[in-house]
């Protein structure tokens, strides 16, 4: 005979269904925006495709809602789009970057462009001209 499982392995394999759940949710609307938002048919097709009779059990249902109120999912005219990236996304933004690669923005001012040093020369040359004559 088998020994029991212990009570915090038991609860350990549901709630890692569960999250295998929602990230299946959240990756089928991952690259939605408000005007391209998928329907619930489309999300249990694609949580179909995953694993055969999973959009059928009520944990689904829970996740979603549970989803929907926590932001992550934004439930548009019966739609759903994804909501508020994730933190981790968030918090790589703000990092610094490693190296600064940004080159300094060019001096404005004291640039001559060649024509007008060329007319500057040209002038010099006849205002000289006129003197030694």
């Amino acid at each position: 005979m088998k020994a029991p499982a212990s009570s915090k392995e038991m609860k350990n394999k549901p709630s890692a269904e569960k999250n295998q759940i929602r990230r299946w949710i959240l990756k089928s609307v991952s690259e939605t925006t408000r005007k391209n938002a998928i329907t619930l048919n489309a999300i249990k097709k694609f949580l179909e495709s995953k694993q055969k009779n999973i959009s059928r059990k009520p944990e689904t249902k829970m996740i979603l809602k549970r989803l929907v109120d926590s932001g992550q999912l934004v439930k548009i005219d019966g739609r759903f789009t994804a909501g508020k990236p994730s933190p981790r996304k968030k918090s790589e933004r703000n990092q610094p970057r490693k190296n600064d690669s940004r080159k300094p923005s060019p001096v404005k001012g004291n640039k001559v462009r060649k024509t007008e040093g060329k007319r500057q020369l040209d002038s010099e040359k006849e205002t000289t001209e006129k003197q030694s004559a």
